[in-house]
């Protein structure tokens, strides 16, 4: 599961929220280092910083002393181009997973099942980290088998549709940006009513705005 930069950093186990903003902070702007305190002092991942920056090694994204690879330089692009790089950015931290799954058949069992057999995780961290693949692959838009949902007594078409619901809003925008809102609150639906005073807001406003959605949200949450 190594390759170049990332030593013998596991797999990621979370969480995937903080890691999604750390990906955000590096398409927006050009940090010298990202290690614990640079991440504490923005207040991603409170308590849990040392897990997103053993993601973003991981992921090829920095190097061993914090310091952001030319790879992570490339998700600064947009449109096609962007969403293209970061699927290879998975694809590429992953690439012994996906030698051996395809992303059509990475249900929860088989990727589950890779992370104990293959990478010798236990069963809590392997669970963990089937979340975060999972989680980043829609994400990124790759392809996966959609999860049979579970049954508790409800209609099963609902619950269906409520799971391919929240799959596609995991994914990123066309436009390539990952100021998405849907992405920041995953799971919560949210509705953005075009009034002649949104309208008129520029995208520096409206992207202020999301992340002010985003955090009431996640104190809501608490």
């Amino acid at each position: 599961m190594q390759r170049g930069e990332r030593g013998t950093v596991p797999p990621p186990y979370g969480p995937t929220q903080g890691t999604i903003e750390a990906l955000q902070l590096l398409q927006r702007q050009s940090p010298g280092r990202i290690d614990e305190g640079f991440l504490r002092a923005l207040g991603i991942a409170p308590r849990n910083e040392y897990k997103v920056v053993g993601a973003l090694r991981f992921l090829g994204l920095i190097d061993g002393e914090g310091c952001p690879t030319e790879r992570a330089h490339l998700l600064k692009t947009r449109g096609s181009t962007f969403t293209l790089n970061l699927q290879e950015v998975v694809r590429e931290a992953y690439g012994e997973l996906f030698r051996e799954v395809r992303p059509r058949d990475a249900t929860k069992e088989v990727v589950y099942n890779y992370f104990v057999a293959k990478a010798r995780l236990g069963g809590e961290m392997a669970t963990k980290a089937t979340r975060f693949f999972l989680s980043i692959c829609r994400w990124a838009g790759l392809p996966l088998p959609e999860e049979p949902p579970a049954h508790r007594g409800g209609r099963v078409g609902s619950a269906k549709n409520k799971t391919a619901s929240r799959t596609k809003s995991a994914r990123p925008a066309g436009g390539g940006t990952l100021e998405n809102p849907r992405l920041a609150i995953e799971g919560l639906p949210l509705m953005l009513a075009i009034t002649p005073e949104t309208a008129s807001l520029g995208e520096d406003e409206l992207t202020e705005l999301f992340r002010k959605i985003r955090r009431a949200a996640q104190q809501s949450a608490l």
